[in-house]
C-alpha cells in the first residue's frame, strides 16, 4: 500500500519546461549562436552541480570561453523567469488530484532540483505548498539527482518502507534517482521533448491516472 507519494516539481506539477526552452531558443536567437536549440533540453531536470554542456557543444565552436557564454545565458533566464506568472503554468489538475491525495491520507513531499527560492515562488501560487508535508531542493545535498539522496532523505524523513512510497518525475534524471533510491517511479508521460522514461515503472498522462492507479490499489 503506498502511504507517501514524492513529486518532482518542474515537468510533473508546472508546466514549466516549455518557458525554460522557449527562452533558451529566445537566447540562442539574440546571440546569433550556431547551437541547436533542441539540445537545451539536456539541461531538463538538471541542477548546477551537473555538467551536460559538452553534449550541448559537440562540433560547436565559440568566440567567447564557455562559461562566460553560459553566466550569461543563465543571468537572461533568471532576468525573464522572473516575468513569467507560473499559477497559469501549474496543470490543471493538480490542485485539485493533491487535494485527493491528501484526503486519502498520504504524505507529499516535493523533491525538486531546482532552487528553493524558485520552489516556493511556484508552490506559493494558489497557496499549493500548504498541501505539502515536506519541501526539499537538491541544493541542501551534497550530489544532486541522479544521485538518490534527495529521495532517500524523502524516505528517511517520513519513517515509511520503501514499497510504501511512489516517486514522480518525468526527466530521466529525476527517474533514475528514483531508482537509484530503490523506489517505485511513475513518470509523467512526455510528448514534447523527446525524454527517456523507459527506466520508469509506468506512465501517466496526468495526476488524474495517478489517484485512479492508487486508489485500485
Amino acid at each position: 500500500m503506498i502511504k507517501a507519494v514524492f513529486f518532482d516539481l518542474d515537468g510533473v506539477l508546472v508546466d514549466s519546461e516549455l518557458p525554460h526552452q522557449k527562452l533558451a531558443e529566445a537566447f540562442l536567437k539574440e546571440e546569433h549562436s550556431p547551437i541547436p536549440p533542441e539540445r537545451f533540453t539536456l539541461l531538463i531536470g538538471s541542477h548546477k552541480t551537473l555538467d551536460p554542456w559538452p553534449k550541448i557543444m559537440e562540433n560547436i565552436e565559440l568566440t567567447e570561453p564557455l562559461d562566460q557564454f553560459k553566466q550569461r545565458f543563465r543571468d537572461y533566464k533568471q532576468k525573464h523567469l522572473k516575468t513569467v506568472d507560473f499559477s497559469l503554468l501549474i496543470f490543471p489538475e493538480v490542485k485539485e488530484q493533491i487535494d485527493r491525495l491528501k484526503a486519502m491520507g498520504l504524505r507529499l513531499a516535493c523533491a525538486s532540483s531546482s532552487a528553493m527560492p524558485y520552489i516556493q515562488h511556484v508552490l506559493h501560487r494558489d497557496r499549493l505548498i500548504e498541501a505539502f508535508d515536506l519541501v526539499v531542493s537538491c541544493d541542501d545535498f551534497l550530489h544532486s539527482k541522479p544521485e538518490p539522496d534527495i529521495y532517500l532523505y524523502c524516505l528517511q524523513a517520513f519513517q515509511f518502507k520503501k514499497q510504501e512510497c511512489l516517486v514522480v518525475e518525468d526527466s530521466p534524471i529525476g527517474i533514475e534517482a528514483g531508482k537509484r533510491a530503490g523506489l517505485q517511479v511513475a513518470a509523467r508521460a512526455d510528448h514534447r521533448f523527446g525524454l527517456d522514461q523507459s527506466k520508469a515503472d509506468f506512465l501517466i498522462e496526468d495526476l488524474c491516472e495517478l489517484t485512479e492507479w492508487l486508489t485500485a490499489r
